[in-house]
Order: C-alpha cells, then structure tokens, then sequence
C-alpha cells in the first residue's frame, strides 16, 4: 500500500513539475538586442529572397536595384538559412516584348546581413553571398572582393557564415498575375548569438496542391475574412494572437499579442471601414487557382496570390491587402501561420 502511495505522489510531483515548466515556457521573456537587416544589391535578375523558408522581398525589375529591410520577424536562434530563388533576364524581346531568359554581362546579386545594437547603435555587416556571370566560361562566379575591391567579411562579433553556397531543388516563382516561373535556387546559413522565440507553425504538415487543398484553403480565407466582415475582433484576436506575440518580440514593443495590437492599434484596422475610410473589399478567390498557389517553409506554408482580402481606398483605384499565410496542423485544422509582406 505504501508503495502505491508514493508512486501516486510522484505522479502528482512529476504532474506539478511538467505543469509549472509548461507554465514557465508559455511565460518566457525574450529581450531583443540587436535589430538585423537583410541587404540586397542585384541587376539583370527577377527573384525572391526566403528567410528560413519565409518570403522577405520578392523582386520583379529588370534593372539595377538595392534595398534593406528588417528581418527580426523571419530569424529563429542559432543558424539561419537564406534562399535565393531567382532567374536570370537579359531584357525583353523588342519584336514580342517578350521576357529574354538567359544570363547577361551585367548581371549579380550581392546578398549581407546587417545588425544593429539597439544600446550603442554600433553595427556590424557580413557577407552571405557574391555572385555574378562569367560570360567568358558562361558559368555563374562567386566574387571574393566586393566592388571597392575589399575581402569580404564573414565574421563579426555577434554573426558568422561560412560563405558556402549551395544548390537546392528548383523552386517556382508564383505572382499571380501571369504564369509561374521556375528559378533557380541558391541557399546559404548564417548563425547569431540572439534567441528569438520559436515559429509557432513548425508542427504543420507538409502539402500538396490539390483540388482538396485548394477547397479547403478557401476555407480558411473565408472564414478570416467573416471575422472581419461581422466586426468579431475578438475570433480574429484568437486566431492571430501566436503571429502577433511573435511581432510583439521581435519589435520589441512587449512579451504579448496584445502588446502588439494596443502599440501597432490594430484593432481598428480589422474592421469592415478604417478610420481613413478604406472598405472591405468582396472576397477576392479566382475561380480557377492555377499559378496563384504559393508554398513556402518547405511546402508547409500556403496563401493566394493576389492577396484575397482587400480594403479599398475612398475615391481611387488603389488598395491596400492583408497577406495572410496558413499552414495545416496534423489534426487536419487550418490556422494562419503569418500576415506577411514582401
């Protein structure tokens, strides 16, 4: 009899014990000390760049063109992995117009990360990735020198890169506004010393385009977009509170979802009209879904291209969308996995 009385109150021990380790992750606290930057300088080339498998920037000019955006909200702890998935244009046909899908001289894509310390605003940069077209041996080249002729870095205090690129699978390039293309596809990892909370939808499964899918993916939109449509903040609340709290961290604005919406105000931007008058727009699903399917996270993420929730502005053409991104969980439920822009 003893002995089932202990076992009993180490159960009861061991059940108090996972609850308050449960309780302590769910509470856990992440501090943000650095702000990082995805860097991207290319020409002659149409692409999308991933950050660990999530869009950043999709680009569709054919000139010269570079920016920097923020990436705190796609990076986990430790390594990281970025994908360039691009295809290579050499202008368009003056006869049809058409696009020419060959390499040309003047083609490269320059890829760094840089982090900015939030206390001391000291930065550091390091190279991911260098490349550009050997026309002489009609091969793609790695550049060991950036323009101004300096090595490139590779390691600063707070971030490394082994420099290795690799080629991946084939990827596709849906904008849903034409055909999808395939591109070409470069990976390469980085690491930092920052934790950053964990992506909520890693359980998801992974998909395959169906007519199944689709059916359901449909669903999902329609059931997001009723939330808004009936003014129930408080179910699209629920729905979107993980992809919230991880917007609320990786900010810095609080620990909580709705630090983020009282900080952002985005309860009065999930209604049926804003306060700039913007209006909910029909939901917008075309009847046929080929080459407006998109995946990403190794084909466990999925949205609609163009974005189907619409809100238009008073008096113009012109409109703003929320790009949601759903992923499916193994109990077959959808859930949206990320509002992502690129």
């Amino acid at each position: 009899m003893r002995c089932n009385r202990a076992s009993i109150a180490l159960l009861m021990f061991v059940g108090i014990l996972l609850s308050s380790v449960a309780y302590a992750t769910e509470q856990e606290t992440y501090t943000m000390e650095r702000s990082y930057y995805l860097i991207i300088r290319s020409n002659a080339v149409v692409y999308d760049v991933q950050v660990n498998g999530l869009n950043s920037k999709k680009n569709k000019e054919l000139g010269a063109i570079d920016f920097s955006l923020p990436i705190n909200h796609l990076m986990q702890s430790g390594e990281n992995t970025l994908t360039l998935n691009y295809l290579a244009l050499a202008g368009r046909d003056p006869e049809t117009n058409e696009l020419i899908h060959e390499y040309h001289d003047n083609f490269y894509v320059r890829i760094a990360i840089e982090s900015m310390n939030l206390t001391t605003r000291e930065r550091e940069r390091i190279t991911l990735m260098d490349i550009s077209y050997d026309h002489e041996n009609q091969t793609i080249q790695g550049n060991p020198l950036n323009p101004q002729g300096e090595e490139h870095v590779y390691e600063t205090a707070h971030m490394f890169t082994d420099g290795e690129i690799r080629q991946a699978s084939p990827h596709v390039i849906v904008t849903g506004r034409g055909p999808s293309f395939p591109t070409e596809r470069l990976t390469v990892r980085f690491t930092t010393p920052d934790r950053f909370p964990t992506f909520h939808w890693l359980d998801a499964v992974e998909l395959e385009d169906t007519p199944q899918l689709r059916a359901e993916l449909v669903a999902a939109y329609e059931r997001m977009y009723s939330y808004i449509y009936n003014g129930n903040f408080d179910a699209f609340y629920q729905e979107l509170a993980p992809v919230w709290r991880q917007g609320a961290i990786t900010t810095g604005v609080g620990q909580t979802a709705m630090d983020y919406v009282e900080r952002m105000t985005i309860e009065e931007r999930i209604v049926p009209v804003r306060p700039d008058g913007r209006t909910l727009n029909p939901l917008k699903i075309p009847d046929n879904l080929d080459h407006h399917v998109e995946f990403m996270g190794e084909g466990r993420l999925v949205r609609i291209l163009p974005h189907p929730v619409t809100w238009q502005y008073p008096d113009s053409e012109r409109y703003s969308a929320m790009p949601l991104l759903f992923y499916k969980t193994p109990s077959s439920e959808w859930k949206v996995a990320d509002i992502l822009t690129d």
